[in-house]
């Protein structure tokens, strides 16, 4: 459970998100990180582990946000879900044959709906996100809402994504795919396949909102979304043959193309025993395939797999790709970052002032701590004019803690910049306790009414699920006193931070319901 004081400061960020949301709104960050209150309340969430409980520490080891995505790996390596985010909407049957590391797949599909790609690949992780979490129920059933699997997906929270999320589970839903996985027989000297035919889901039922003036319609966000998984996807997962992504990095990547280019890298780096390969061979045919890529044209392939491949050498998941070869014969030679590789950017700076990049992993992974200052250092000695050798001088500084004295200015923006960001930091610590005090007592000696008004923001953010006639119905209750706002914040805030937000929202839902 976590502790009472940390769910307490988090009421008191709450209040804040409306304005934070409003900033990123004004940058155009929405459209283009998928940036929504939701990903501002996770970033509450974040601030939260670095604030203070109690005494005044850090506790980074009693709160881990689940950022987990959990995928079935067989079925993710066959390519069914394009990567493009566009494709020739009259495709509704294909086949595929392709070879991947020596292991042989073949696919049969037929989809009246159109082939799945794009967000579809978001929408099915958190469709097995769910069902894991929901502990991988006997009748294959998955209980949630639109805005839960929005939110899970990573989506922004508007009219127009639920119209996407709609549409998505339409085409998964009609999709059905009969696979073979083969091998070849010596005896028989043929290749031999073992096939099934296979569907992602079985039953959808939901409730959807009539259209507004100039607007799509799509699912109600807060009503009950049921799907039922496939039979065999179910049984595959509650069996743990899943792969386990990392929400995070998804988070970072900005089009659907590298966020499913990264599943299907996941799913084919694993070998038959289990362990993560470091390096991965693909040729350009099969690996077109694999991917879902309707073109056969060596160079147009290539073009729709680069935007992919730059997004995930910047995210340091991709070390890098080479291609080699000509026309289809092209070999696609995919190295994998180490999983605590050194830090890009920091291995960039030093590599800046003429440090080799085998060099520039050795100090980043032993100095991590003191690269930036050493690289300012030396930036400050050349604008003095009196370093001949800038890359010999920082591997120095770095491997000789103490034998340099450091200007009292550098003069590098960036260490100026953190500097500010800690002391700011450290002054908000010694703030939160007093706010939180403050706050609480200023809060709870209010009336009713005036109580509702000054903890109205946080709870219309935290309580958006439950509909407007639900809203209005808890906001009459709290003005009249029979529901108190400031708990009624209190606990919905430590539902959201223990992950339970929908049972919470059930809980309260049945409360207000039996009241009237």
């Amino acid at each position: 459970m976590i502790k009472e004081e940390k769910y307490r400061y988090l009421c008191v960020v709450w209040d804040q998100i409306p304005d934070t949301f409003a900033w990123f709104e004004s940058k155009n960050a929405v459209q283009h990180a998928n940036i929504t209150w939701p990903c501002c309340c996770f970033l509450s969430l974040l601030l939260l582990q670095e604030t203070t409980t109690g005494a005044g520490v850090a506790n980074r080891e009693n709160f881990k946000p689940n950022t987990e995505r959990r995928d079935e790996r067989n079925i993710a390596r066959l390519g069914i879900i394009s990567i493009q985010s566009r494709i020739d909407d009259d495709l509704k049957t294909w086949k595929a044959e392709f070879n991947i590391d020596g292991r042989p797949y073949r696919v049969e599909c037929a989809a009246p709906y159109g082939r799945p790609h794009g967000v579809d690949t978001d929408i099915i992780l958190a469709v097995q996100t769910l069902f894991v979490r929901a502990g991988c129920p006997a009748h294959d059933w998955l209980h949630t809402t639109a805005y839960e699997l929005r939110s899970v997906a990573g989506l922004p929270d508007n009219g127009q994504t639920y119209q996407r999320v709609r549409e998505s589970l339409k085409r998964l839903w009609s999709t059905g795919f009969l696979i073979g996985e083969g091998w070849y027989d010596q005896l028989r000297d043929r290749q031999i396949w073992s096939s099934d035919t296979l569907r992602y889901i079985d039953r959808i039922r939901y409730h959807e909102m009539d259209s507004e003036l100039e607007q799509l319609p799509g699912l109600d966000p807060a009503a009950t979304l049921s799907i039922k998984l496939g039979e065999q996807l179910a049984a595959s997962i509650r069996a743990k043959h899943t792969q386990v992504l990392d929400g995070r990095l998804l988070v970072q990547l900005e089009q659907p193309p590298a966020r499913a280019l990264y599943r299907l890298l996941e799913a084919h780096r694993v070998d038959s025993g289990g362990v993560r390969r470091m390096r991965l061979e693909v040729s350009i045919a099969d690996w077109r395939l694999a991917c879902g890529i309707q073109t056969d044209r060596p160079e147009l392939i290539r073009r729709a797999l680069t935007p992919a491949h730059d997004e995930l050498i910047a995210i340091n998941y991709l070390a890098g790709v080479v291609i080699e070869g000509r026309g289809k014969k092209q070999i696609l030679h995919y190295t994998f970052a180490e999983d605590n590789a050194p830090d890009p950017a920091l291995m960039e700076l030093l590599i800046g002032v003429g440090v080799s990049r085998t060099a520039a992993t050795v100090l980043v992974s032993e100095h991590g701590d003191r690269v930036e200052t050493a690289v300012a250092f030396v930036r400050h000695k050349q604008h003095e004019g009196r370093v001949r050798n800038p890359g010999g001088l920082v591997v120095d500084f770095l491997r000789h803690d103490g034998k340099y004295v450091l200007p009292e200015q550098l003069g590098s923006p960036e260490v100026e910049i953190a500097q500010r960001a800690v002391a700011a930091l450290r002054r908000a610590e010694e703030l939160a306790d007093q706010e939180i005090t403050h706050e609480r007592a200023r809060v709870a000696a209010l009336a009713p009414e005036e109580q509702y008004e000054a903890v109205k923001a946080s709870l219309k953010l935290l309580l958006k699920p439950l509909g407007k006639a639900m809203l209005a119905l808890f906001e009459e209750r709290c003005r009249a006193g029979i529901l108190n706002a400031m708990q009624e914040r209190d606990q919905a805030a430590a539902a959201m931070a223990e992950l339970r937000m929908q049972e919470h929202l059930n809980e309260l839902r049945s409360r207000l319901e039996s009241a009237g």
